[in-house]
């Protein structure tokens, strides 16, 4: 029974994962190492290879050992074949683009790995006060580490992910702005075993919001997800309703903050919970570059948020497009906690940090410095922290061809 209780408690961080993760398409498993659009008018291609010579400090993904505390550690060879397919115009704007990433190890040759990623968005205006939006983004990678999902503990195991959204947003008038998103995600491993079993979740967003003067808004949100884990053995679902606030500071700085009442049922251990959320964040370009940043925060208790009474994370980003640097630089950090209501939950503190700095030789030529850290804390074994360092340099060879004037 407490081995049974245990998986159904750990099961739930799959659906913390899936439950908290936004579904844009450029979320959670987007590469620094991304060729950055151009958005230029028209059809666009933009084919290209990335190689690299890397260092990974932890090709295990494990804990260090406790008779030597060094992780083992290797040189790789990295390519990426990649291609950007866009389109730009008065009323539609598409983009479509595929990365492949080809490991090769230099000592352990049983890691090689190919890892795989896709995504796919649309926003077409319909009228003048109707606007369609839709996207889809697949990630299958060797390691948990590289898929940004809550709660789920760092592994070398094969992770697949996709999600998907379609919606609509409709200008009621000069001042009512109402939105609706429906939203599906899921989540599946390799090697399924008592912490990892995958799933899918379904979810609707409706939100309707009013200007108030010419800078700022405010409205009321609604979301209500089904969560399906564990092949049907695990099913949960909650609500969100809350306000909705957002402030323009500058012509180039948005606010917006959100805050309400979540409520879970859990209907396998026939649970249920009510709790606060909060959403902050901060977006501000600037002619060079785009700065962004976020909070969130959930008292959702044990289920629903990595098994966590209370989960908090902290994201910021820079970015800075290629059309306007030859210099330039893509870095990205999240932090998450989530702390356990129950004792047989699991507690996970998670970091990740990516970097890239490069350099524009030509049109078609950068060379880059890469950076990624992860870290990940648990107490399930004493205490110890997983830490993973990926560095080194690589070449960029791509340039965009106008398919259509």
């Amino acid at each position: 029974m407490q081995a049974a209780r245990f998986r159904s408690l750990v099961t739930a961080l799959l659906a913390g994962a899936a439950l908290a993760v936004p579904l844009c398409a450029h979320a959670q498993s987007e590469q620094p190492t991304e060729f950055e659009s151009w958005q230029l008018p028209g059809w666009t291609f933009t084919p290209g290879v990335t190689v690299g010579w890397l260092y990974d400090s932890n090709v295990a993904v494990a804990y260090p050992p406790v008779d030597t505390g060094k992780t083992a550690a290797d040189n790789l060879f990295q390519m990426e074949p990649f291609g950007l397919l866009e389109f730009y115009g008065p009323r539609t704007d598409f983009s479509s683009s595929y990365h492949g990433f080809l490991r090769r190890y230099s000592d352990f040759n049983e890691l090689d790995s190919l890892e795989n990623r896709a995504s796919a968005s649309l926003r077409h205006r319909i009228t003048r006060r109707l606007t369609l939006s839709a996207g889809e983004a697949y990630l299958r990678t060797p390691t948990t580490d590289q898929v940004e999902l809550n709660g789920v503990p760092f592994q070398r195991n094969g992770s697949r992910y996709d999600s998907a959204y379609g919606g609509l947003e409709f200008r009621v008038s000069r001042t009512i702005t109402a939105s609706a998103r429906y939203e599906f995600t899921w989540v599946d491993f390799e090697k399924k075993d008592v912490l990892l079993n995958g799933g899918f979740v379904n979810g609707i967003h409706g939100d309707v919001t009013e200007a108030i003067g010419s800078r700022s808004s405010a409205g009321a949100e609604y979301t209500v997800r089904w969560a399906d884990l564990d092949q049907g053995l695990r099913q949960l679902s909650f609500q969100n309703v809350g306000g909705v606030y957002r402030y323009r500071v500058g012509e180039r700085t948005l606010f917006e903050a959100s805050a309400g009442l979540a409520y879970l049922i859990d209907r396998f251990n026939d649970v249920s919970r009510t709790g606060p959320y909060v959403h902050a964040g901060l977006t501000h370009r600037l002619q060079r570059a785009t700065l962004g940043a976020s909070y969130d925060r959930s008292y959702v208790p044990s289920f629903a948020f990595g098994g966590s009474n209370q989960s908090e994370e902290v994201r910021g980003n820079v970015t800075m497009p290629l059309n306007h640097n030859r210099l330039y630089v893509d870095e990205s950090a999240a932090w998450r906690r989530t702390n356990p209501l129950l004792t047989l939950e699991i507690p996970l503190n998670s970091i990740w940090i990516h970097t890239t700095v490069g350099y524009e030789l030509v049109r078609w030529f950068r060379v880059e410095g890469y950076h990624a850290f992860t870290r990940q804390d648990t107490q399930l074994a004493a205490g110890q922290k997983i830490n993973r360092n990926i560095i080194g340099v690589q070449f960029v060879v791509a340039r965009p061809v106008r398919l259509q004037q």
